[in-house]
């Protein structure tokens, strides 16, 4: 996670990633427990741009934010660590280009209605509700488990729309032209041909056992290969919602009940095919009814009106009620089959409609719809019955009941594991590692202090909670020398094996002036003949990690010059020799000029926004407030330490 953000956050095109940060917080449901939440206070004031203010209090709520996320990934991840990434002085220079595009937006007249940030909000899947649409209630819970207001959410919504509005238009006028391009796209094509040999280290193996004085240096040396991570002892129990499937069983009132609120739902109706002309006034709408009831088709007489006619999908009186309005609907659904409607008026005009088609959709029985109403039914009441246990699991920790008591008053099954480190892996055994799933305990787990409360984990939202409590706590310490003196010894002696091949390696490099002398050095040294290879620049791009460090290394080198690099793997050291370079030709390849013209493109679009930025900040004028800043980190610095 640091590393994506690393990335993104060197475009100034993820502007407006502060939307889209603090909706991941909402959707993946990350919940606070990082100890920084209490440092949220909104007084001090960080920087100010133009009129718009940034204060200590949005800027902790946004970088707790981020610091969760990456925590989620690394569960020891301190905040000493994220901080010392650069990750906080970058969000907050972030937030401070996000204050100068609102007030240089709000300078010229630019805005943000309220429609575009409610659609920007209706597509964000936390907020839906059971049938999969935009719920306010599911909303405003979403909000409120998450500490986070309404005017904050959409105020980084709005401010994101805005960058948008501005840097799209300006990154997008950038175009890389093709003078500039050929040149790469050729040196894509660069082939380079040169010599690889190899020095394996196992060549050096031999030697003296060490001595007691060199084994205990070179074990404090390198005492940290030595060290176990932290471990611990965690307890919990699981809660499956399936635990409570008596509770979720709907009664027959209630599969009635629900049956009869749906009435119209199922009972009979009509559906309709309609073509409908909408006339600016009665009048018009009139003389186009007689003119339709005389014979004329419709479309033709809607035509010569300088109307369109149009024919709907079927529709039922309700949703035509909706579109239209009820008493163009009433209208519609009282005309008989090809029957054409007397004018009726709604907020669009006056309405005229044919009736094209009639089809009476049957009703249906509660035994009919009996199964449908069941699983809506025990979703509705599981899901209630799952949060009504977890709330009452929490009320009993809240009110002081420990681990145990909860154990037993609600006759759930208590796991105990192993000493395991933070990834779940119990370093005397492992292939006893805890699956992926529990993931989500871990980290709460391994954030927690020895005396905390025993906390309520959820491993799938809605399905899943785990009760974990920390049993015992076994701080990182190394193995004692004497309990790993046979490793301790072996890797001595890999340790001076390969520091001998590296000396070897060296050795041939600093002889090897001419491809001749690269193949003597290497004849001297007892190494096999070096052997041709070749490769492609664009061929290694393609292969990225994967590429083998020999052959990258070749485009690192002038020409007639050897390297020595060490074997990923640490068995030994390559050495390579550069014989030549064959330029490449983009020419013939329109593909690849095509492609090399949109990355250079983009890249000089974000040169653009950087320009841009600081434009805008020159204009709207932005001042720091450093002392603010340093004391903010210090603040969450000791916070996020837990």
């Amino acid at each position: 996670m640091i590393s994506f953000f690393r990335r993104a956050l060197s475009s100034w095109l993820v502007l407006g990633l502060f939307a889209l940060i603090l909706i991941a917080f909402l959707i993946t449901g990350f919940g606070s427990g990082s100890g920084l939440e209490t440092l949220a206070t909104s007084g001090d004031q960080l920087a100010k741009a133009g009129h718009v203010r940034l204060n200590s209090g949005e800027a902790t709520s946004r970088i707790e934010a981020q610091f969760e996320s990456a925590r989620r990934e690394t569960p020891t991840l301190e905040f000493s660590k994220f901080a010392a990434s650069g990750e906080v002085d970058q969000l907050i220079e972030m937030m401070v280009s996000g204050r100068a595009i609102e007030a240089f937006a709000s300078a010229t007249g630019m805005a943000v209605s309220p429609r575009q940030v409610d659609a920007e909000i209706a597509g964000i899947s936390a907020f839906n509700g059971p049938t999969g649409s935009f719920d306010r209630n599911s909303f405003l819970t979403a909000l409120a488990q998450r500490k986070i207001s309404e005017d904050d959410l959409r105020g980084d919504i709005a401010r994101d729309l805005l960058s948008r509005q501005m840097i799209v238009p300006v990154s997008g006028a950038a175009r890389a032209p093709l003078q500039l391009v050929t040149p790469y796209a050729s040196l894509l094509l660069e082939t380079r041909h040169g010599q690889i040999g190899f020095i394996p280290a196992a060549r050096f193996a031999a030697g003296p056992a060490p001595t007691d004085a060199e084994l205990n240096a070179f074990y404090r040396q390198q005492v940290a290969r030595y060290t176990l991570p932290e471990t611990r002892v965690l307890r919990y129990a699981l809660i499956d919602r399936a635990q409570l499937a008596a509770r979720a069983t709907p009664s027959e009132a209630e599969i009635a009940a629900a049956f009869k609120a749906d009435s119209a739902k199922y009972a009979p109706r009509d559906t309709r095919v309609l073509t409908q002309v909408v006339a600016p006034d009665q009048a018009k709408a009139k003389a186009l009814a007689t003119r339709i009831r005389a014979g004329t088709p419709i479309a033709e007489a809607a035509r010569a009106a300088g109307l369109d006619a149009v024919t709907l999908d079927p529709q039922d009186k309700r949703g035509y009620a909706a579109m239209a309005a009820p008493a163009v609907a009433d209208a519609a659904f009282a005309a008989p089959r090809g029957g054409v409607t007397e004018p009726v008026k709604s907020a669009f005009g006056w309405h005229v409609v044919r009736i094209d088609s009639v089809e009476t959709i049957a009703g249906k029985s509660l035994e009919q719809v009996r199964p449908t109403i069941i699983a809506a039914l025990a979703k509705t009441k599981g899901d209630a019955a799952f949060a009504e246990y977890l709330a009452k699991i929490d009320d009993q920790i809240g009110n002081g009941a420990t681990f145990d008591d909860v154990i037993k008053a609600e006759g759930l099954t208590m796991i105990k594991t192993a000493p395991i480190t933070a990834s779940g892996i119990d370093p005397a055994n492992p292939a006893k590692s805890l699956a992926p799933e529990y993931k989500p305990m871990l980290a709460e787990a391994f954030q927690a202090e020895p005396d905390d409360d025993a906390a309520l984990v959820a491993l799938v939202a809605g399905e899943k909670d785990v009760l974990v409590d920390v049993d015992t706590i076994q701080p990182a310490a190394p193995r004692p020398l004497a309990a790993i003196r046979a490793q301790v010894s072996a890797d001595f002696a890999a340790d001076r094996a390969a520091r001998a091949a590296r000396k070897a390696a060296d050795a041939i490099v600093a002889a090897s002036k001419t491809a001749a002398g690269f193949a003597a050095a290497l004849k001297a040294a007892g190494v096999a003949q070096a052997q041709p290879v070749s490769a492609m620049r664009l061929a290694l791009a393609q292969a990225g990690d994967k590429a083998p460090r020999p052959l990258t290394t070749l485009f690192e080198m002038t020409r007639g010059r050897s390297r020595a690099i060490e074997d990923k793997a640490k068995q030994g050291w390559a050495l390579v020799w550069l014989d030549r370079i064959e330029p490449g030709n983009a020419a013939a390849r329109p593909d690849l000029v095509g492609a090399t013209q949109a990355e250079l493109s983009r890249t000089i679009g974000n040169e653009y926004i950087e320009q841009f930025l600081s434009a805008v900040k020159a204009e709207v004028g932005v001042t720091r407030n450093d002392a603010a800043i340093a004391a903010l980190k210090r603040k969450l610095a000791g916070g996020g330490a837990r």
